[in-house]
């Protein structure tokens, strides 16, 4: 049965956890694709310490386990949320403590100049290979945008078959009611962040674009243009493609705060160079 959440904790308890949070980010290892390794880690130190420090932010924290779906969601979206060079450290850090809520998902917003910067600074025997490296990392984003699409309408699906039921069965206590309503801001929340990171992706390749293009002029940069453009078509259609209900929908009082959601721009606009 899932745990009502606990009272808040002293300053001091709250100081040494947010510290303790920092440190296992920062040593969190990674395993293919960028994604976490499956280990004791991964799996359940970090989320213990990540559920802890959002209720502490007073966000949705549900106290069931995640549907296969549920998680599969959560794997598929990983690379689509976190910065798209291995190398750019810091913005991996800070993305870390994002998806795994150990740290404020607002504050702690990766920079997406980051890809910029490093792929500037990487040595490259060639000069066409930091075009061909950011059209791969664009490609590689467009693939994974469909496939995690359909897991997120299985989710949303489930999601709804949820809220109904919690309508019509009277027996569920108010913590059962809770956590069912928190589940279900989570798994919107994924949704939105995955969109947003799509975005910070766009914005970094378009910084790399500009800045190579001026620094080492190739022909490969006209099949990088095409492919950011297609990206940032994906990127207007992911709304219609994942069939997300609107990120602050009617699920009860225990809905996130606004600060929980992504400060991205409206679907329509055209993402341009910072």
């Amino acid at each position: 049965m899932p745990l009502a959440r606990p009272s808040r904790l002293p300053a001091p308890a709250r100081l040494a956890l947010a510290a303790a949070a920092l440190l296992l980010a920062a040593c969190a290892p990674q395993g293919d694709l960028g994604r976490p390794a499956p280990n004791v880690l991964n799996d359940e130190i970090m989320p213990w310490a990540g559920g802890h420090a959002a209720r502490l932010r007073d966000e949705p924290v549900s106290g069931y386990a995640f549907t296969d779906a549920e998680r599969e969601m959560r794997q598929m979206g990983y690379g689509l949320m976190m910065p798209t060079h291995p190398l750019d450290r810091w913005n991996q850090f800070w993305a870390e403590l994002r998806r795994t809520r150990i740290g404020d998902p607002v504050r702690y917003d990766p920079d997406p100049r980051g890809y910029c910067r490093t792929l500037e600074r990487e040595a490259y025997r060639s000069s066409r290979a930091r075009f061909i490296r950011m059209t791969d990392d664009m490609r590689a984003d467009r693939q994974r945008i469909r496939p995690f699409c359909e897991k997120a309408r299985e989710v949303l699906e489930a999601d709804r078959v949820r809220e109904g039921a919690l309508g019509y069965i009277p027996t569920l206590t108010p913590v059962q009611v809770r956590s069912a309503r928190d589940r279900i801001a989570e798994n919107r929340t994924i949704i939105a962040w995955v969109r947003h990171g799509l975005r910070q992706h766009a914005d970094a390749y378009r910084c790399a674009l500009n800045t190579q293009i001026v620094a080492t002029p190739e022909h490969d940069a006209v099949m990088a243009e095409r492919e950011l453009r297609g990206l940032e078509e994906d990127i207007r259609e992911f709304d219609r493609l994942c069939a997300v209900l609107p990120a602050r929908g009617s699920i009860g009082v225990e809905q996130a705060p606004p600060r929980y959601y992504p400060r991205s721009p409206p679907p329509e606009e055209v993402i341009i160079s910072k």
